[in-house]
């Protein structure tokens, strides 16, 4: 279904409209769905950032629970082709993105920093993970309490890469 409806959406957008670029702004979608042209951008994680930063070779991938079960994210890890020794850890983060969605993220910082703890602590620590994507658009709303509660981890969004893909394709 949301195959369908996203791909009639992006029809309806091209032919009403004519944008030069779409982006898909959102993680779930972009990694489930194979939407195959150069005029729409989907929001994938910044493995390749994480990559690069990581010195524990210990990544986690934080968003919803669709993305991290999805076949999807699987194939986008096998296709960065990272060697063996770097690992990466799924992570629930849909109970995050709850707390974005509810607005708890501005009205209730104290609960919000108890879920981030429930939900990361034991898996960076018994991990040894260093970095973690926010491969959720919702999460960098709560990028600073995660630096807070998490000091030694880098958060990284791609919202940066998202913003150099379409000047890319803007620009030509």
């Amino acid at each position: 279904q949301l195959n369908s409806i996203i791909k009639k959406s992006i029809k309806t957008l091209q032919a009403q409209f004519s944008p030069d670029v779409l982006v898909i702004a959102s993680n779930t979608p972009s990694l489930m769905l194979k939407i195959s042209t150069n005029k729409v951008i989907g929001v994938k994680p910044p493995l390749n950032e994480a990559h690069k930063i990581s010195k524990s070779k210990r990544i986690g991938i934080l968003g919803t629970k669709s993305a991290i079960k999805s076949q999807g994210l699987s194939n986008y890890i096998k296709e960065k082709k990272f060697t063996k020794s770097y690992k990466f850890f799924k992570i629930n983060g849909s109970e995050l993105v709850d707390l974005v969605e509810s607005g708890k993220f501005i009205t209730n910082k104290k609960y919000c920093k108890k879920i981030i703890k429930k939900i990361l602590n034991d898996v960076i620590s018994k991990n040894s993970i260093d970095t973690i994507t926010l491969s959720s658009t919702h999460l960098l709303f709560l990028k600073s309490l995660l630096d807070k509660e998490f000091p030694n981890v880098q958060f990284i969004d791609s919202g940066n890469i998202v913003a150099q893909k379409v000047f890319k394709v803007i620009r030509s």
